[in-house]
């Protein structure tokens, strides 16, 4: 099953196996609205992750392919200013702290308002859309079932 990633606005990440774009809405659609166009599949995807002394989860290991994957395309300005920091060893650790935390309240917003919204075509999907703040994905499944639910033999 293909293992897909989304990128949210806010700057989280998330990763998760469907069997297409529109089931992968559907499950995202539990943390927020998304659309098909805001998923892209990803290869080779590996974490590891220990339990921490007070019972919290922690990555603990990131493969080589995901790491470039988190490098390059999630948090690439992250990954710029720790270059950056990383070749400036003349900077104070309170100079480098400061380009860290900087880089990450630009990908904290980054790609705010930038994530696709469409809106339905199908009016019971629209209205579904409107009134639940669900993606046009996941309306337009739904009003499939119940146009489904309500067809005789449905």
């Amino acid at each position: 099953m293909p293992v897909y990633i989304c990128r949210w606005e806010n700057g989280e990440v998330s990763f998760l196996s469907a069997k297409s774009k529109k089931d992968a809405c559907l499950l995202l659609d539990e943390f927020a609205e998304v659309e098909p166009d805001d998923l892209h599949p990803v290869s080779d995807f590996m974490l590891s992750f220990k339990l921490t002394d007070n019972g919290a989860l922690e990555v603990s290991e990131m493969g080589e392919d995901t790491q470039e994957l988190f490098n390059q395309t999630i948090y690439p300005v992250l990954f710029e200013a720790r270059m950056k920091v990383d070749s400036a060893s003349e900077a104070t650790p309170q100079v480098k702290s400061r380009i860290i935390r900087e880089a990450v309240r630009e990908e904290n917003s980054r790609l705010e308002g930038k994530m696709k919204r469409r809106q339905s075509r199908d009016p019971a999907a629209r209205t579904l859309q409107e009134r639940m703040h669900m993606s046009a994905a996941v309306a337009e499944r739904l009003a499939k079932i119940a146009r489904a639910k309500r067809e005789p033999g449905g």
